[in-house]
């Protein structure tokens, strides 16, 4: 089993084991062999069916031998799980695996909807309703990570659960009664207050190979940003924020002000104001200037509907990468 979702590879590990309650041993990709696992399987088992859980199977899966199992006992089953946005075995090993019985599970992030739909059918299960900009809010700012949004969607619960508690003793106390219990909803004010940003949706990584003029990662952060849901908007957003502050670094420091002093000078994080000046470096104050007209002309663009969001990311960071003589 791959992908990058951790929530099925457990959710999928948990549900196999309680077919073997009695019998799952669990072991590590990083101390486990080829060898040893052949040896499990291939015993047979007087106390009836077996499973043995491999996490952490990455580097094992990429060492497959050729003969790395000559027989399974009936009864005996296997789970290598590897948390790995791509498969990390060869056709070869497939090929090998299936031979044997095996399959193939790839445990990827869900697409925006699905996401949704898990948490819609999550908060109704647990007897909650969530309005349709409270739900798209909580999936563009925590991701579509279901093993996340399953954490925020419990602190949601329980941060309206205790919000209702307050108003409904508020109003008893009023002497207003109890009234009809409602069900809880969760509204875009509940989501902003309480829910958590994911940190893997951070574009630091961008912004940096970016202000360095580093075509082959900047290409590379975009598409893992895409991949995980953050939309071109507020790509562009950033980027053009980046290129203000650059461009008033590089001002501060042709006014004299030392590296350690920028952050003060123009009221943010001194490892940021640090950060900058130095990037800066790397553009002339026309290439700045340029490079802010251009994302401004770009997020109109993607606004208005002339141009698509990947498209358009594409054309940025090629005219970005480019030297002006």
């Amino acid at each position: 089993m791959y992908g990058e979702e951790a929530y099925w590879h457990e959710r999928i590990i948990g549900l196999l084991a309680e077919l073997f309650p009695e019998s799952t041993e669990y072991l590590s990709g990083n101390e486990t062999t080829w060898p040893e696992l052949s040896e499990y399987l291939s015993q047979p088992s007087f106390f009836g069916p077996r499973l043995w859980v491999v996490r952490g199977a990455k580097e094992l899966l990429a060492q497959m031998p050729d003969d790395w199992v000559d027989a399974v006992a009936p009864g005996n089953s296997l789970l290598l799980s590897s948390v790995a946005k791509e498969n990390p075995t060869s056709k070869q090993f497939n090929q090998v695996f299936k031979k044997a019985g095996g399959q193939v599970i790839q445990a990827s992030q869900p697409s925006f909807a699905e996401a949704a739909s898990w948490v819609r059918n999550r908060l109704k299960e647990d007897g909650f309703t969530i309005t349709k900009d409270a739900l798209d809010n909580l999936i563009l700012i925590v991701g579509r990570s279901i093993e996340r949004l399953e954490k925020e969607v419990e602190k949601l619960e329980l941060y309206v659960s205790e919000t209702s508690r307050a108003i409904s003793e508020e109003k008893d106390g009023a002497g207003k009664g109890k009234g009809k219990s409602q069900i809880p909803s969760i509204s875009v004010s509940h989501v902003v207050e309480c829910v958590s940003p994911d940190p893997e949706m951070s574009t630091f990584a961008l912004v940096d190979a970016v202000a360095t003029r580093n075509a082959k990662q900047a290409f590379s952060e975009v598409q893992e940003l895409f991949a995980r849901g953050v939309n071109a908007i507020f790509i562009i957003a950033v980027l053009g924020s980046h290129f203000g502050l650059m461009y008033r670094a590089k001002e501060a420091g042709l006014r004299g002000c030392s590296p350690d002093a920028v952050g003060r000078e123009l009221g943010v994080h001194p490892y940021a104001g640090k950060k900058a000046l130095a990037q800066s470096a790397n553009w002339t104050f026309p290439e700045i200037e340029n490079a802010i007209f251009l994302l401004c002309g770009v997020d109109e663009a993607i606004k208005l509907g002339k141009t698509d969001p990947v498209s358009a990311m594409d054309y940025v960071l090629a005219e970005l990468m480019k030297r002006q003589k």
